[in-house]
Order: structure tokens, then sequence, then C-alpha cells
């Protein structure tokens, strides 16, 4: 703290500016940090909801496409497939195409009727042993280094028995793929054996992908998953006894791209923020230390002019009246020195002299009346000089007195800011050692109340002499009051009422209020004036003003006194100016 004291002022400022700045930067950081995270959280689960969605629409379509495809098989199969298999002939031996994917008609023996000859398509037919009346997917096989599925529905009504296969090809899952117009995700299609069966590019056909996501897809995990960094959406749909699993992953950088847009954004808001803060913060404080500065110098000059004007309503009279007694009394005491009282200092000796001339004649007294002549001379000559030097002193005094009654004219007065709470507490701590508080209950409220600008002494004095006389009005009523009397165990038993005091403080609009309130049985209302005036003192006052001085010191300094009867006593009412 003292090398902080013994910097510049200016160093100060400039220490405590960067403390300010480094603070709120470090404070906005901290905001940056978190809104961002929390938007980043946000985003995230934006992202995987679309994940989520998007395999559940993926799943969605694969279904539907199986069971169109499924449907429209069926449908073909008791009309067209019939009428090839009751013809018995190849007349279509590379078999018909309708829409997409290639169709084939086989007899009971899987012999091909209708379409060229295919060992994987009859194979996978074959392997659908449980095939009875309806239509079944078979399993996933290579064909031509192509992933290939076949949907197989038996012919019903023919002459002979047989089937009609329908070729699902990665070009027709695929296009499940690309009838999104969205291109922000990349989506593969996977068969149990980890191959790639379906994708947008086309050079990812029939690769084997053995990765986490895989392991964790052909498990049947469904959701959302992180691989390196990489969120992708799993999941799967059932196609008969196969299943065909689903992977999607977002290579967008919209979500990157769009946290680093939001950061920039905010730290770009966050900086233009703390720029204004800053600029009003800084005209702010200048438009403080302006009001400050301002409201000094007008307390300033009300406070010169409310001395101004106690000196000339109070102050200055007073004092023009000390001095001109003081004046008096040193004029007084200098008549009291020197004049024709000298002459009374060389009497008895004279006299003395006188009996000596006379009694060398025999005429005059003894030795012994001489001597004591001469003694009594001394001693009023020795008394004469005694009071000679008190009475110099005196005059010093009063010199000195005359001296400092003017320079405290010329100070103020001694005016100095008071606080009332402190001068009441003061005071009833004075009234419990000076007077006769004995059964007298005291209730002390106090607000805070702004100082004024007094002479504290004075105000000291107006207190305690309202303390006094509150004291002494219940002094003389407590002989008075009467006793109560309240049912004992052993009968009946007084009780002694006792008397309140109760000293208040409050701050009202422009001015403050003391409260002085006895149980004493209050004034005669007819006397109220005379208690006023100076040559009248109903009680003697010991340690502080009468009523008449307390009124008069009030007014000097715009305060007023009131005093109104209460039903049980006396409240004294002061008002002083803020």
């Amino acid at each position: 703290m003292k090398q902080w004291a013994l910097l510049k002022p200016g160093w100060q400022k400039l220490i405590l500016y960067l403390i300010v700045l480094g603070v709120t930067v470090f404070l906005a950081a901290v905001l940056q940090w978190f809104v961002v995270r929390q938007f980043s959280v946000h985003l995230a689960e934006i992202q995987n909801e679309q994940l989520q969605y998007e395999v559940q629409e993926l799943s969605s379509s694969i279904n539907e496409r199986y069971a169109a495809w499924q449907a429209e098989l069926k449908e073909l199969s008791s009309s067209l497939g019939r009428d090839m298999l009751n013809q018995g002939t190849r007349q279509y031996p590379e078999g018909f195409k309708r829409e997409i994917g290639a169709f084939y008609v086989l007899d009971e023996q899987y012999h091909v009727m209708v379409g060229r000859d295919n060992r994987e398509m009859k194979s996978a037919v074959q392997q659908i042993k449980w095939l009875q009346n309806g239509c079944a997917v078979s399993s996933f096989v290579t064909e031509d280094h192509q992933p290939a599925q076949y949907i197989a529905c038996r012919i019903q009504g023919a002459q002979m028995g047989g089937f009609m296969v329908r070729k699902v090809d990665a070009d027709m899952l695929s296009g499940i793929i690309k009838s999104k117009p969205v291109n922000q995700y990349e989506t593969l299609f996977y068969n149990g054996q980890f191959k790639v069966v379906a994708s947008r590019s086309n050079p990812d056909i029939n690769r084997t992908d053995i990765t986490g996501v895989t392991r964790r897809l052909l498990e049947g995990n469904t959701g959302v998953i992180e691989d390196d960094g990489e969120k992708y959406g799993i999941g799967f749909s059932r196609i008969g006894e196969e299943a065909l699993y689903i992977s999607v992953k977002d290579v967008s950088e919209d979500t990157a791209q769009r946290i680093s847009s939001f950061g920039k954004q905010l730290w770009m808001v966050m900086a233009l923020i703390l720029f204004i803060l800053w600029a009003m913060l800084v005209q702010f404080r200048k438009r403080i230390v302006k009001d400050a500065i301002v409201n000094n110098q007008v307390r300033d000059q009300r406070r010169d002019e409310d001395m101004r004007q106690q000196q000339d309503m109070y102050y200055l009279p007073l004092m023009q009246t000390i001095e001109q007694q003081l004046q008096e009394l040193q004029e007084q005491t200098s008549r009291l020195t020197g004049g024709d009282d000298l002459k009374l200092l060389g009497f008895y000796h004279d006299l003395a002299n006188r009996f000596e001339a006379a009694s060398s004649q025999g005429k005059g007294a003894s030795h012994e009346e001489l001597e004591y002549f001469r003694e009594l001379n001394e001693n009023f000559i020795q008394g004469r000089l005694r009071q000679e030097s008190s009475l110099g002193e005196l005059l010093t005094g009063v010199r000195s007195l005359r001296d400092e009654l003017e320079e405290k004219m010329h100070d103020n007065s001694g005016i100095s800011f008071t606080d009332m709470n402190e001068i009441l507490s003061e005071s009833l701590k004075w009234a419990n050692r000076s007077l006769n508080m004995k059964n007298i209950q005291v209730i002390l409220r106090q607000e805070p109340v702004p100082s004024i600008a007094a002479q504290a002494p004075m105000l000291y004095k107006t207190i305690q002499g309202l303390l006094e006389n509150a004291v002494q009005a219940m002094g003389r009523q407590g002989g008075e009051l009467p006793e109560d009397q309240e049912k004992g165990r052993t009968g009946l038993r007084s009780k002694r009422q006792s008397q309140v005091l109760k000293v208040s403080s409050r701050l009202e609009e422009g001015e403050i209020v003391i409260i002085i309130e006895d149980t004493g049985g209050g004034i005669d209302d007819k006397m109220r004036w005379s208690y006023f005036q100076p040559d009248y003192s109903q009680n003697s006052q010991e340690h502080a003003f009468s009523l008449y001085h307390m009124d008069a010191y009030l007014k000097t300094i715009g305060g007023r006194l009131k005093l109104r009867n209460t039903d049980q006593g006396l409240q004294a009412i002061v008002r002083l100016r803020r």
C-alpha cells in the first residue's frame, strides 16, 4: 500500500484502467467460450437428430421399394409369367425388362425358361427352401463382380410349376440413395459380409469395409456413433430373412463452419459491446467526477452562505455584545488601579509618625500603639500591591479573552458538521450521569440522518436542556402518580408505575426532526408564551440552556422548537434544516 501511495495519480489511474480492462476481457472470453460451447452442443444435438432421421427415412424407403418390387413381380407372375411357363419355349432368350431390373422364368427343376442362363441366380433361388406359394428374397450374391439379390415368386395357375424371378442389383439400391436431392451425406448400404451394395459413387460398390463402424453396424447397433472424430448414423432394414445395413456420414463442413462463423460473429458483437460499455463507463466516470465537483462547490457555497447568514443573524451581534461588555470590564478594571486610591498607601505611615512626634513631647500614644500603626500601614501596602497584581492579571486575561473572541469571530464562529444521532446518544449518557434517572425508562429510536453545519456545544446544551426539563418534570410527577394494585399470593400488593422518556430522530423532506417526549404531565398552555421570555425560567438550568436561549439559538441555524402536550406529558419537537 505504501508503494501504491507513492505512485503518481496518473500511473494509479492507468493501472486501475488496465486492471478493469483485463478483468473485462477475461470475463468476455469466458462468456464467449461458454456461449460457443452451448452452441456447439446444440448443433451436435441437431446433427444427431438429422442423422437418425436420415437413417430412419432410408430404412422406410428400402422397405417401400422392396414391397413395391415384390408386389409388381407377383402381379407379373400371375399373368405374363404364367403364359410364358405354359408356352414352354424360350421365346425370350435374353429375358425381358420392365422399368428397372432383369426378370427370369424358371420351371420346377430350376431350368431357365425365360432369360439368359445364370448360375448365381439359380443358386440363389435354390437356397430359398421355405418358398411355397408366396414370394421371398434371396441373400446377396456376386454376379459379374457386382452384388445382386433376387426376389422369387411361385407362379400360380400354370400347367406346370415354376418361378418368376426379379433381379435387384446395385443400381436399383443406389437409386434409393440418389433419389434424395440433398447430397450432404455419404450413404452406404452393406450386406452381411461387410460389402458395399449401394452408394452414390460406383467405385465403392462391392468394396469390403471392416471398420469399427461396420462391426458395430453388423452387431445390430443403431443410433449415432463416433469413429475417428466423425459421426455416423447407423441402422438396418429387414428384408425377409435378410437385412440391409445402413451407414450415413455427414461429410459437409457446415457444422464446423457454422461454429467458427458463430464464434467470430460473437467476438465482433462482444467487442462492439465492450467498446460501447467502455465508452459509456468513461463518460459516466467523467460525469460523476463533474457532478461531484459541482455538488461540492454548491455545498461549499451553501455552507458559506449559511455561515455568513448565521454570523449576520446571531454570531456577529453576540460577539459584538460580548466585545462591548469586555471593553467596559477592561475600563472598569483600569479605573480600579492607580488614581486617588494611591494616596491611601502612606496614610497609616504618616499617622504613626505623627503619633511618634507627639509621644516625644509627652502627648502621644505608647510605643505599642506606634508599632501597631506601622504594621497596619505595611499590611495595607502589601494588600494593595497584591490587589494591583490581581487586577493586572485580570486585565491581561480580559485582553486574552477579547483576542480569542475576535479570532473566533473570524473563524466561522466554531461551526462544524455535527451528527445529531451522536449528540442524542451522548446527551443520554450525560443525563444518566448527571440527572436522577431512577424509575425512568428510556426508549431511543434513531434513523440515519445527515450531518448539519452548526456549533456542536450549542446543540449539546440545547438537547441536554430539553432532557433536563423532561427529567425534572417526571421527577415532580413521580410523587403524585397513583399506585397500581395487583393480586398476589399473599393478597394485594402495590406496583409503582415507571416514567417513560422517548427520544427519536427521523428524516423528513428538507429537515431533520428530533422528538423528546416525557410523561411528566405537560405544561400549562396559558403559560406557554412566558416560557420563551428572556427573563423567565421555570426550572433552574444548571447544565444547559433555558427555553429562551434554545429557541434563540435554533432560529439562528434555521431551526424551530415546538412544545406540544400529549395525553401523559410533553413532546418537544426540534426541526433542523438539512
